[in-house]
């Protein structure tokens, strides 16, 4: 399936649907930092959505990752997987971890 918009996204995502755009918007910003490592953050448009990394203490700008709609659910996961990954990566940095 090609998601097409917000509600689409998170009909494929989580499973939860929705009627309204706007509210389908505000549950993927909600569901992107909660349930990432980072706390990824997320936006929309009428072109698509952005995804990015986000790393506490950090002034790092990490890269935002662009998704035009049209995208599958794979595509979503593998940018999310990336952006979330790219904050982990730039937080354990800041805080001198190492795995």
């Amino acid at each position: 399936m090609k998601i097409e918009n917000c509600m689409q996204l998170l009909k494929e995502w989580v499973g939860h649907e929705t009627v309204d755009e706007g509210h389908a918007k505000a549950l993927a910003i909600k569901f992107c930092f909660k349930y990432t490592d980072c706390g990824c953050v997320f936006d929309s448009d009428s072109d698509g959505i952005t995804v990015a990394g986000y790393a506490e203490g950090s002034d790092a700008e990490l890269p935002p990752y662009h998704l035009y709609w049209g995208f599958t659910i794979k595509e979503f996961n593998d940018a999310l997987d990336q952006a979330d990954d790219d904050g982990v990566q730039e937080w354990n940095a800041c805080n001198e971890v190492w795995e």
